[in-house]
């Protein structure tokens, strides 16, 4: 099964070409090889190529940037979307675009389902949720996946920004006033591809990937240090003590029972995730 892969340099474009399994023929596209925001360079690339699958794992994700630049994260977030379902409609393709917690306020009191109301409060979310628009207005065939707090063995992120600042100062401040679930980019590619080998049997729609239960960021940051083995204390914080441009939901947590029940996937505590995760970093990733 020929897959497209775009976003190819990013973390989950990485862990999508990581173990890639037998069944599946993985052409991974940086955006050097292609630039999807090019409707023309989409199209041919697409029909040259005439893949089963295109996996969108491309995105504009600097938050606080996209305030500054919004036709930026408007051309990446939406109408490269748009140009890809276009192309895998014209070509046979089916198409697993990966969105993103922020189209919600956070306003909520228990974990977000895909079809509750989506009400973002920053430039990423709206221009994620336009995105999310285009995929559902084309009529591709494939399925659009919300996910949250992505985290790997190497690269940059949430993890791997702790580490690092626990070994320079000895102590954290992180904020405890925002609300999501950590999510291991290994698995979740896996469960992506595992969706993709279902083929026409795959659940279409809006879903959510989202290992169980939810914590804070500060939550997120005790944890790391006690798998880490560090005596590292970590002071929760409000969100004002480090201002940022883009306001962040204080709930974004997803719920990612309904997906799973219909992949017939075990559950997974975020914190088991996490675990697997440290063990691909000590085993050098």
């Amino acid at each position: 099964m020929r897959i497209l892969i775009t976003g190819a340099n990013g973390q989950l474009g990485q862990a999508l070409q990581a173990n890639p399994p037998s069944w599946a023929d993985i052409t991974a596209l940086t955006s050097r090889d292609l630039d999807i925001t090019n409707g023309e360079r989409v199209h041919e690339k697409v029909a040259t190529l005439r893949p089963a699958w295109i996996m969108n794992a491309a995105a504009y994700t600097a938050v606080d940037k996209a305030e500054e630049e919004p036709g930026q994260a408007k051309a990446v977030n939406e109408t490269a979307v748009r140009h890809l379902a276009e192309a895998a409609n014209i070509n046979g393709a089916r198409l697993l675009h990966v969105s993103t917690d922020f189209v919600f306020d956070g306003t909520a009191n228990r974990p977000y389902l895909p079809d509750d109301d989506t009400n973002p409060v920053n430039v990423y979310g709206r221009t994620k949720l336009a995105g999310e628009q285009a995929f559902l207005e084309s009529g591709v065939n494939g399925a659009l996946v919300r996910v949250a707090w992505l985290y790997d063995a190497e690269g940059n992120n949430f993890m791997n920004t702790m580490i690092r600042l626990a070994k320079t100062h000895g102590a954290l401040k992180v904020v405890d006033d925002q609300h999501g679930c950590p999510t291991a980019v290994p698995v979740l590619a896996e469960a992506l591809l595992d969706m993709a080998l279902r083929g026409a049997d795959m659940p279409q729609g809006v879903w959510h990937f989202a290992h169980e239960g939810h914590t804070t960021w500060q939550g997120f940051a005790t944890e790391i240090m006690r798998v880490a083995g560090w005596d590292v204390p970590v002071e929760p914080v409000g969100s004002e003590a480090f201002p940022t441009p883009a306001q962040r939901p204080a709930w974004s947590v997803l719920d990612g029972g309904p997906l799973r029940e219909q992949m017939g996937w075990p559950k997974c505590t975020w914190e088991d995730a996490l675990a697997q995760v440290w063990a691909l970093k000590q085993a050098g990733g």
